[in-house]
């Protein structure tokens, strides 16, 4: 399959919509963003790079012996006779429209077919399989019938093919509702059991609709002829490559080379489009019978639309891996959403990271030749040409990253932003959805009855399987828990940890705390002042990790996600006297020493961090101080803080699940 720059489109990404009405019981992880360069494979000629050259006062055969090496041009002769596959044609019947002087033709003998039948226009007919034997077939009126033209079926029986063709050198085929219109003659042939139809053409006739199609026929004359010289001889390749016995020559879809004939009708016989121009039509006549060979045959020379500035090495000596500064097609973006990717790779789980082995050739590294997701369920590695293939790319020629979608964890609403959950006094839980503008939509009730459990945290991939999980303490019992979003509620609970929860005050869920693709909670011993880190395994916590003591003089602890830009996630803890603390994460689940960043921090009954409250890629600091009011403290992205902003008032009877 090749790509060409007449089949250049727009690559549409279509992402999935998330109703906030009816959010999924599924969170969807992030999804990735790619750049890249290039369209199709990149092996041989770049028809860009053909456009470039030609427009910097290239030859046509300058710009064959460029992405060819090693080739020499050729002649032969266009009147040589081409057979071509009409894969579109899939019904196994070859139908022609009825016109003057049409004759059926087969190996042993001709016999001429009438305009009309018992008085009617034969409109239209057709060659079909009947118990191993053709048939011909004609339409008068709304009925198909046998002609009774005397010398068909003893010219069929035995054939194993049958042309239909007119006298005037063209036949127009009849594919669905269009009339297609061909210079030579529509044959029925069969392949084992089944009825194909091929168009037997020549050379001369098949190239000018090909160069049409395959590039642009406003492009330079060079460039043109350079694009009939490459068609010419990938479709002798293509005919010396079959067998004796082969029924066709080569096909007219992108798995050979485009070729649509010369024109398209409707049944009324008006034209609605032509497929051949003087231009294609002159690239075909000034090169005339050229073509290139190698070793005294004709050569494989495959092309597409772009090699993104590097070719690509082919199967043949001279298919050759080079630098191409003359190929200037503009790069181009994707954006594929979490969704997709877990459609394709149900396996993965919810995605973390991916990594990507290149050839070392041309921008970004190089081409991906394979590419491993790693997710919540595991690892998917593929081919760079599969993920191509997958998603519908341009090209393997791509630099990608990972779109995290910020605090997934908080995402209830399905709507890809993050949601302010808390409870009031009487242990009912609500959820108040945020905004593409940073503001907090109406809130939802969505629990009750959660008086009893201590310290809370949003957490996601620890127990629930890529669903938002409020991971809670229950104080009379001890255990530590996880309780799933279902989309309306969180279900039925899950436990992720012993008895012996209950001295715990601080729980705050994490993600690349102790290095990439990690997640675990952060956990302050309230009576010891010992702080912990639980890595997160398989749906429970693992092994407690020792941060550090004297936490206990804190009077909240939140995390920062990398607060001061340095890569790694961060904490903020506010003291009793009201200062504000920064610990810079090592990355390996610790922190480093306390520096003050604030103060008069007192007023503040409860905080929210490591979230992008605003939208503008940075984490921030929400917090309620004593009269109530609910304030964003936008990070800078290096430590410190923007202005603060007010989103509500009246949030003194909440506390946050942070």
């Amino acid at each position: 399959m090749r790509r060409s720059v007449a089949a250049v489109a727009a690559l549409v990404a279509v992402l999935a919509t998330l109703v906030v009405a009816a959010p999924s019981a599924t969170a969807a992880g992030p999804g990735l963003v790619l750049e890249g360069r290039g369209y199709g494979h990149g092996i041989g000629m770049s028809q860009y790079g053909a456009q470039g050259r030609a427009s910097a006062g290239h030859s046509y055969a300058q710009i064959l012996a460029a992405y060819y090496p090693g080739t020499t041009l050729a002649t032969g002769s266009d009147a040589t006779t081409v057979r071509v596959l009409v894969e579109s044609d899939t019904d196994r019947i070859t139908q022609v429209r009825g016109e003057p002087g049409l004759t059926l033709r087969t190996g042993t003998g001709t016999v001429a077919l009438p305009t009309s039948v018992g008085g009617v226009t034969a409109s239209q007919w057709r060659l079909r399989s009947v118990s191993g034997a053709f048939v011909l077939e004609v339409l008068t009126g709304s009925s198909w019938r046998s002609p009774g033209t005397p010398g068909v079926s003893s010219l069929l029986l035995g054939a194993t093919y049958a042309d239909l063709v007119a006298t005037d050198g063209t036949i127009q085929l009849v594919l669905g509702t269009t009339y297609r219109e061909y210079s030579g003659a529509a044959r029925a042939v069969r392949e084992g059991t089944t009825q194909r139809t091929v168009v037997v053409t020549t050379y001369a006739s098949y190239l000018p609709s090909v160069v049409t199609s395959e590039m642009p026929s406003s492009w330079h004359p060079q460039a043109l002829a350079a694009q009939a010289v490459a068609a010419r001889s990938y479709a002798l390749f293509d005919q010396r490559a079959k067998s004796a016995s082969a029924i066709y020559d080569t096909c007219d879809s992108t798995r050979c080379q485009v070729f649509n004939g010369d024109a398209d009708y409707n049944a009324s016989g008006a034209l609605l489009r032509s497929y051949t121009t003087s231009s294609t039509r002159a690239a075909v006549t000034s090169t005339a019978g050229r073509y290139l060979a190698y070793g005294g045959a004709p050569a494989f020379t495959q092309f597409s639309a772009s090699n993104g500035g590097y070719s690509v090495a082919g199967s043949r000596p001279y298919l050759v891996a080079a630098p191409d500064p003359f190929d200037g097609l503009a790069g181009w973006r994707v954006e594929l959403s979490g969704a997709q990717i877990e459609n394709a790779y149900p396996q993965l789980g919810r995605l973390r990271q991916v990594s990507a082995v290149r050839d070392g050739r041309g921008d970004y590294g190089g081409r991906v030749t394979s590419l491993t997701l790693t997710g919540s369920g595991g690892s998917v590695t593929v081919t760079g040409n599969a993920f191509r293939s997958t998603f519908g790319l341009r090209s393997t020629l791509f630099t990608l990253t990972v779109d995290e979608q910020d605090a997934p964890e908080r995402d209830l609403t399905g709507d890809s932003l993050p949601d302010v959950i808390a409870r009031d006094r009487q242990g009912r839980l609500f959820v108040w959805p945020g905004r593409p503008d940073g503001t907090l939509g109406s809130a939802a009730q969505i629990g009750h009855g959660w008086s009893s459990i201590g310290a809370t945290t949003m957490a996601i991939d620890i127990a629930a399987g890529g669903r938002p999980e409020l991971v809670a303490i229950d104080r009379n019992r001890g255990g530590l828990w996880s309780y799933p979003w279902n989309g309306a509620s969180f279900g039925t609970r899950v436990a992720i940890g012993s008895r012996g929860w209950t001295p715990f005050d601080v729980l705050l869920y994490t993600t690349d705390f102790a290095g990439p693709g990690t997640i675990g909670v952060v956990a302050r011993q309230r009576t010891t002042g010992v702080l912990y880190y639980y890595p997160a395994t398989h749906g429970a916590l693992g092994a407690a990790r020792k941060i550090g003591t004297g936490w206990n003089g804190m009077t909240s602890i939140v995390r920062a996600d990398d607060w001061n830009g340095d890569g790694r996630p961060d904490l903020l803890a506010t003291s009793a006297d009201g200062r504000l603390w920064f610990y810079a994460g090592t990355g390996t689940g610790g922190v480093r020493s306390a520096v003050q960043i604030g103060h008069g921090w007192s007023t503040m009954s409860d905080l929210v961090g490591g979230v992008d409250w605003t939208g503008d890629g940075r984490p921030d600091l929400l917090a309620q101080d004593a009269s109530g009011r609910l304030l964003v403290y936008p990070g800078n992205g290096s430590g410190g803080f923007l202005a603060r902003q007010q989103l509500g008032a009246g949030w003194s009877a909440y506390s946050f699940v942070s």
